[in-house]
């Protein structure tokens, strides 16, 4: 629009900070030029548009209204909305700060201006933003809720939830509030509230990942793992083969000691995420529990695929020829493992008590010389490394060091399981001598 003296003298008051006049001004330069009721249509279709998705073209009418009058609250707000959910968190700043100096009393500008904060990890720093806006925004359901849910993320829930019930209040069919005071009356430990609050999130909003898996939660927290798993599969029909849903389900199976069940979770798991590591690896681990080792190893050789330098799916795949055994896979197995990782001390102590197993003279050198390795990195109170060294100074007929060994175990952790073995060791080495 033309920049007409009433319009400059606003931009004049606006740069000043003094607001107030400045928003009379501008609001008298619409009315003189009659755009005023054109405005207020515009701001509506803008506030519809951002609500309906249609983001772009929102923002290019709240652009429209920002050059006609610079000084309505809400037009930074939906601006900064915009800007916060595209992730230009300089601009959304920019808009909420806008906001709150146009409108000190602007409810969401505050709320806005917390949630950027939050956004950049700044935790400490959004709070008394959130706090003002659910001071001034008492019937304003997003302040009430991000305000709520904060201090519950804090810990503190029980100053959260009057306003996540009071958004509750606002709006009783909103998932993400009942979620929300669910999560928090669960770390008040109120169990009863909790199960009847998430009940009614998940009835509310039957595709609600959030919704199922919080209620899944609190029932795996209560121990009732059927009644979880049940709820999962339940949850899986309404919402979809989801892999949040899935890996719950998994440890719901392993909880009721049915390795069988957890496979079958985790086979579909690697159908709807077949990149995702983690599940690959698990599904070759249980598949072990099982006895079915073909499964087992492929599952380990197509995680492989996707990722040559997991070293887990090559230790875990030495592991699987140590049992066979094959000594010659899972040697190399673990080479490769070690290759990737090499100072994690399980990996050297499984190949060198591998290849302390073998026949092979030289690789009982090696093998002692990886678990002298491993014995510098082991963590205090794990003592299988200093037991499988014994053996190989046994196999090397190093029996003085041996006896050392299994002597130093039995002092230091009697109750531990591998001091009853450093004792049969020790006897067994007496005898012979």
């Amino acid at each position: 629009m033309a920049q007409t003296e009433l319009f400059r003298q606003g931009l004049t008051e606006l740069k000043a900070g003094r607001f107030a006049e400045a928003r009379r001004l501008f609001v008298e330069n619409e009315e003189k030029a009659g755009t005023a009721a054109q405005t207020k249509e515009l701001l509506r279709q803008a506030e519809a548009n951002l609500a309906a998705g249609k983001l772009d073209v929102g923002a290019q009418q709240l652009a429209t209204v920002l050059e006609r009058n610079p000084t309505i609250p809400e037009v930074y707000v939906g601006l900064a909305r915009v800007a916060l959910f595209t992730g230009q968190l300089a601009d959304a700043r920019t808009h909420a700060l806008g906001a709150v100096k146009v409108g000190p009393q602007q409810p969401l500008g505050w709320t806005l201006l917390g949630l950027v904060h939050e956004a950049e990890g700044d935790v400490k720093g959004a709070r008394p933003h959130l706090e003002k806006g659910a001071q001034f925004g008492q019937n304003v359901f997003l302040c009430q809720f991000n305000y709520g849910r904060a201090l519950t993320s804090e810990g503190r829930a029980a100053e959260g939830v009057p306003f996540l019930l009071k958004a509750t209040e606002l709006e009783p069919k909103n998932p993400d509030a009942l979620v929300a005071l669910g999560f928090a009356l669960r770390q008040l430990k109120q169990y009863e509230k909790a199960l009847e609050t998430l009940e009614k999130a998940k009835d509310v909003a039957p595709r609600s990942v959030d919704a199922w898996a919080s209620l899944a939660d609190l029932l795996f927290e209560l121990k009732e793992f059927k009644a979880a798993r049940d709820l999962l599969d339940r949850g899986l029909t309404a919402v979809g083969e989801h892999p949040a849903l899935l890996e719950k389900a998994v440890a719901c199976a392993m909880l009721q000691e049915d390795p069988a069940g957890a496979v079958a979770y985790l086979e579909r798991e690697v159908k709807v995420v077949p990149n995702h590591e983690q599940a690959w690896l698990n599904l070759a681990h249980l598949s072990l529990l099982t006895e079915n080792l073909d499964r087992s190893e492929s599952a380990a050789r197509e995680l492989l695929q996707k990722n040559p330098k997991n070293w887990e799916a090559w230790f875990h795949l030495g592991n699987l020829f140590d049992a066979v055994p094959d000594e010659a896979k899972a040697e190399d197995a673990y080479r490769k493992a070690l290759a990737l990782q090499p100072e994690n001390w399980k990996v050297l102590m499984n190949l060198a008590t591998a290849l302390v197993q073998t026949k092979v003279a030289a690789k009982h050198q090696e093998g002692k010389a990886l678990l002298l390795e491993a014995k510098g990195l082991v963590p205090a109170g794990e003592w299988r490394v200093h037991y499988n060294l014994a053996l190989a100074h046994v196999r090397l007929g190093e029996t003085k060091e041996a006896l050392a060994l299994a002597k130093e175990i039995q002092a230091a952790a009697p109750a531990d399981p591998m001091a009853a073995e450093a004792k049969k060791m020790e006897t067994n080495l007496l005898e012979k001598n």
